[in-house]
């Protein structure tokens, strides 16, 4: 009886310990780190912004150190222009989390300084008012003033601007010389627009001025002795001149008042037709000119820029302007 109750009591005992669950350890969570490839100016600091999902810090590491650095916070600062990696790690939390490692990218640009707005060019309208041109600023427009031991004193200066496909001229005339006119027999004046536009002076037209040039506009700009609006006719020399287009197309238009006269110029119009021409020659951004004034038929009364008729060939003829578009 005492052999049967012990061998219940054992199994009893052996039948507790099966049916008791057995005790096993937690299954961390796997960590993520978020981060994105970052990029910054050379002396420009940028903040990473990483997370994880871990409740570990998170560390950063940089490759290149001579490109860029980065603090225990994740703020890059470009160093020099280039690229480098960064590794960001947490550590294992023992029975929480595992450890996790990401690297990223970081591109370093030459900080360069911000450019400047192209400043837009001024343009002349054409209306008698000359204040617009008080507003150029030098250096913009070239200009000629008469030599005072020239053979001509009725035109004082000339200007010639280039902007935004228009070539501008304003024209200063002597008052007196400008009285004289109504008493000419042809109460009228002419002018010459001089042009030279392949940048060589060989070629062209070689009188009343010390370069030669390829092109003219002509046209009356004084009647009755007053001014008239301007619309002249567009030459080329071509072993003569040549007729390439007549008043109506809206090449030229000038207008005076006072003394003082203003003409602009198209160069669009005129680049139309110069590449048709027989021997091609537009107008780029840069070229050359001159304005020829004449009078009573073929009689000289300006040229535009003179010089000192005791200089050169002693007849008082200047070089032409050099204009660059702006």
């Amino acid at each position: 009886m005492k052999k049967i109750l012990t061998l219940l009591a054992v199994a009893a005992m052996f039948g507790f310990v099966s049916c008791k669950e057995k005790e096993t350890d937690p299954v961390p969570t796997t960590a993520t780190i978020t981060a994105n490839d970052v990029t910054v100016d050379v002396g420009k600091t940028v903040s990473i912004g990483a997370t994880t999902n871990s409740s570990a810090a998170i560390s950063y590491a940089c490759d290149n150190a001579a490109v860029a650095t980065v603090t225990a916070s994740g703020e890059v600062t470009g160093v020099a222009a280039g690229s480098a990696n960064i590794t960001l790690k947490v550590a294992e939390v023992a029975g929480k989390f595992t450890a996790a490692e990401k690297t990223i990218k970081v591109t370093v640009n030459e900080d360069l300084p911000p450019t400047p707005p192209t400043p837009t060019a001024k343009g002349i309208t054409i209306d008698g008012d000359f204040s617009d041109w008080s507003e150029l600023e030098d250096g913009t427009y070239a200009r000629a003033a008469c030599d005072p031991n020239a053979p001509w004193e009725s035109v004082q200066e000339i200007r010639c601007y280039a902007a935004d496909d228009m070539v501008y001229y304003y024209i200063k005339f002597d008052e007196e010389s400008l009285a004289e006119v109504a008493d000419w027999a042809t109460k009228e004046a002419h002018l010459r627009l001089c042009i030279n536009t392949d940048d060589e002076f060989e070629s062209g037209y070689a009188n009343y001025f010390l370069e030669a040039y390829d092109f003219i506009v002509e046209g009356c700009f004084l009647s009755d002795g007053a001014f008239i609006e301007f619309d002249g006719t567009l030459h080329q020399r071509i072993g003569s001149w040549v007729s390439l287009l007549e008043p109506g197309n809206d090449l030229v238009y000038g207008v005076g008042n006072g003394s003082e006269y203003e003409i602009s110029f198209n160069r669009t119009i005129f680049n139309q037709v110069a590449y048709t021409s027989t021997v091609p020659m537009p107008m780029e951004d840069h070229f050359q000119t001159g304005i020829r004034f004449y009078c009573n038929g073929w009689d000289e009364w300006s040229n535009m820029p003179n010089c000192d008729m005791d200089e050169e060939q002693g007849n008082g003829w200047g070089y032409l302007l050099r204009v660059t578009f702006n």
